[in-house]
């Protein structure tokens, strides 16, 4: 490393580990949902099942040593947004922080801590959360 070099800080190196493996653990799981089993033809993402891997340098690891050490997978967007959503009781880690709006059905982290910090009756995504607050009247989209 150049002693001039600015680090990266860990926002960059994560989007850089992952536009970097992306391809790579696509190709490895020969581009099939690891957790439906069917191929993936819509948006997908790498699933850290951990983060608690080399103490904390997850972002400095080859992608196969994460894939044969069982720290991350491939997994297609909507199984994706399930195994991180609140409001399914199978799910081990159900307490993440991310559900579906109550009006448009988007599923979004922070849903949780936003109802409680605004006081709000419903769960409401950012957009939904935003037309709310400046008075657009919006029903049920589903």
């Amino acid at each position: 490393m150049n002693k001039y070099a600015v680090p990266m800080k860990l926002k960059q190196r994560k989007r850089k580990w992952h536009s970097d493996n992306k391809p790579f653990v696509f190709e490895y799981f020969n581009g099939t949902c690891q957790e439906c089993n069917e191929p993936i033809t819509g948006k997908w993402d790498i699933h850290h099942i951990t983060y608690h891997y080399k103490y904390g340098k997850i972002y400095e690891t080859p992608a196969l040593e994460l894939i044969k050490n069982g720290i991350i997978t491939l997994v297609c967007r909507p199984c994706h947004d399930k195994i991180h959503t609140a409001e399914d009781p199978n799910n081990r880690k159900h307490l993440e922080n991310k559900a579906a709006c109550d009006l448009c059905g988007r599923v979004e982290r922070g849903i949780f801590d936003r109802k409680k910090g605004e006081k709000l009756d419903k769960l409401l995504c950012r957009n939904c959360w935003l037309n709310y607050k400046n008075g657009v009247i919006q029903t049920r989209l589903f």
